[in-house]
């Protein structure tokens, strides 16, 4: 499950774009990138400490099966 604060991060950055210019905009989007790979590799985390396969988190996240475990098979 993600932590309530993780998503009030994101809302913020998403927030944060009104009204800014093309380069301040670019910033925010590389920031919440950033912020949602972080959420996404802890939620993987705790996905398998649950039990679920590769096969089920990579059906959740659109991807291969083969992707999601190159990504974060060895951590």
């Amino acid at each position: 499950m993600v932590d309530f604060m993780e998503v009030d991060r994101l809302k913020t950055l998403v927030g944060s774009m009104d009204g800014k210019g093309p380069a301040e905009m670019l910033g925010a989007v590389a920031e919440a990138r950033k912020e949602l790979a972080r959420v996404e590799s802890e939620t993987v985390l705790r996905a398998r400490q649950a039990g679920l396969s590769w096969e089920a988190i990579a059906l959740c996240l659109g991807v291969s099966k083969q992707a999601v475990h190159k990504k974060y098979g060895k951590r």
